[in-house]
């Protein structure tokens, strides 16, 4: 499994806040009301007497920005993701200081569905090990004969670009949903797993995929659904050892 642990490597170590963090634009004291009115802003950064302030709609004066309110800038897109759940922004601090801001709306930007994108790959390319490794001799009969040929369909245009590597590599995520659903194989996947649980979760991130997929505008399920899709394959890859907070 060394290539699914590089793979996870990658979106854990080397995707970071600072790839969906905005630079702060800072205001005066004397136009940071209107400043924030007319670009739409939440929250604004001011500098008086040296020192930066926030200011988030609904308070009755700036605030120094205290350390709560901040992220290193080396903290990973995952960990980003999960503080932004909790607490609608950050500031974020580099070497230079405070310089970047990251909000709950920076979650829909390219960043973060490439990342979870990514995830779901990798989650897709470990299922297929465990089909490769435990069910190569009996997965083809969980599946029908119409799942069967579209894969011996894109099987055979892979021998013919030179591509192929074996029949399992053509599988779709539906399928290996299938496979693991058929024998109850699923609560080979995790300890304590049902069949509810199991169909629901597969089911949703076979829907997620799909939008990433094809770029939806608008993802089938909020922030926070999409957040336990990640952890619950976080729990099925442990054995990875792929450390999504």
């Amino acid at each position: 499994m060394r290539n699914v642990q590089q793979l996870l490597d990658l979106f854990e170590k080397h995707l970071t806040v600072m790839a969906m963090a905005e630079q702060l634009l800072l205001f005066s004291m004397e136009n940071y009301l209107e400043e924030m009115e007319e670009r739409r802003y939440e929250t604004g950064v001011l500098i008086h007497k040296g020192q930066l302030l926030k200011f988030d709609k609904g308070d009755k004066t700036p605030q120094p920005i205290s350390t709560t309110d901040t992220l290193p800038s080396h903290t990973s897109l995952f960990a980003t993701y999960k503080k932004l759940l909790e607490k609608r922004r950050y500031f974020i601090l580099t070497p230079q200081g405070i310089t970047h801001i990251v909000t709950r709306s920076d979650l829909d930007k390219i960043p973060l569905r490439l990342g979870i994108f990514g995830l779901l790959s990798v989650f897709e390319t470990f299922l297929k090990h465990k089909v490769r490794t435990e069910f190569e001799e009996v997965y083809k009969n969980s599946l029908t004969e119409k799942r069967l040929d579209y894969a011996k369909v894109l099987f055979r245009e892979k021998i013919r670009k030179n591509e192929d590597i074996d029949l399992i590599e053509c599988l779709q995520l539906g399928d290996l949903r299938t496979i693991f659903s058929k024998e109850k194989r699923y609560k080979d996947l995790l300890p304590g797993l049902n069949r509810e649980k199991y169909d629901k979760s597969l089911r949703a991130i076979v829907r997620l995929r799909d939008s990433l997929a094809h770029a939806q505008p608008s993802l089938p399920y909020s922030w926070p659904e999409i957040y336990e899709l990640l952890i619950f394959m976080k729990a099925i890859m442990q054995p990875s050892k792929f450390n999504l907070p």
